[in-house]
């Protein structure tokens, strides 16, 4: 199959471009190479060049989403467009509003359209934030209610796919991923906060430790998503794509500390108003029409995520 990635050079992005392409599938990714200033042009340059370190014959594209003078390159056919570029964090967003509702809402409308004359089938991959605070067993049908700009761009940004892909006769399917964290991953996460501070002795700093997040390892998450992009009983569905088991952010810091031999504290600094109170989701659905199974247990992923923090690049 032809498949289109954007924001392929990303943190899932790069493992789902990898997949993809030793499945035999012909990949094309576009990205624009951002760094959101999270790192030096150097540190990212290279990253990326590790999370590209496996790919088979993909054919890259440099381009920005919200820049339609970029989007040409998207003509051609494609089976799938799975549509990952976006600003990868809520705290971005918060910070700069305007340009990240472009990026993910103007950015989702503008590939659709460059897409439209060509595409089979749209993934458009959204994220958990959309549900607001949630406890236990929310599924794809529980109300949205984001407390977060991030997660009302997300909500509109699906609604809008959903709404353009039926209209002109497009399959379409939306993920929802949650808290994905692995190696290739940028250093200004959660989980990747917790290692930093772990690995040098340090305290690690908690919003809200009985806050519950349904941690999913990068490489569980992309599989999912694969999933949402060829398997045929996808279609015109919404797919909560996580681990399926949520873990406290205090359990979280205390696991890592133990992992790392380290001898930092934790440091509960009270809950954080642009994160929602979360908890484990439910991924029956996934399980039921994708054959969806999550291989990574919370200590199974942080421990490969360990291993990659200290050999990385």
């Amino acid at each position: 199959m032809k498949i289109l990635v954007t924001g392929g050079e990303g943190f899932i992005g790069s493992w789902v471009v990898e997949n993809l392409s030793h499945m035999g599938h012909r990949v094309t990714s576009f990205d624009n190479g951002s760094t959101y200033d999270l790192m030096t042009r150097d540190d990212h340059d290279a990253l990326c060049q590790w999370r590209q370190r496996n790919w088979k014959r993909v054919r890259r594209l440099h381009g920005d989403v919200t820049a339609p003078g970029t989007l040409f390159q998207l003509r051609g056919g494609y089976d799938v467009v799975v549509h990952l570029a976006s600003y990868p964090r809520a705290k971005l967003v918060n910070n700069d509003p305007a340009h990240g509702v472009e990026n993910i809402v103007g950015g989702t409308m503008q590939v659709l359209e460059a897409v439209e004359p060509y595409a089979a089938r749209f993934v458009f991959v959204s994220s958990s934030m959309i549900y607001g605070h949630f406890g236990d067993g929310a599924s794809e049908d529980t109300m949205p209610r984001p407390i977060n700009i991030y997660g009302e761009a997300k909500l509109c940004a699906e609604k809008l796919v959903q709404q353009f892909c039926t209209i002109r006769n497009i399959d379409y399917v939306v993920a929802r991923p949650s808290g994905v964290y692995g190696a290739g991953d940028m250093p200004d996460r959660v989980l990747s906060k917790f290692f930093e501070a772990a690995m040098a002795n340090k305290d690690l700093t908690v919003h809200d430790a009985n806050n519950r997040v349904d941690f999913t390892y990068v490489e569980d998450a992309a599989d999912g998503i694969i999933k949402c992009a060829l398997v045929p009983n996808a279609v015109n569905k919404i797919f909560n794509i996580t681990a399926g088991e949520a873990t406290s952010l205090g359990e979280a810091a205390g696991r890592i500390i133990q992992l790392t031999g380290s001898r930092s504290k934790i440091k509960d600094i009270g809950q954080h108003k642009l994160y929602p109170e979360r908890g484990t989701l439910d991924i029956s659905r996934a399980s039921k029409f994708l054959k969806y199974k999550p291989k990574y247990s919370f200590d199974q992923g942080i421990k490969k995520y360990y291993e990659w923090l200290q050999n990385k690049i």
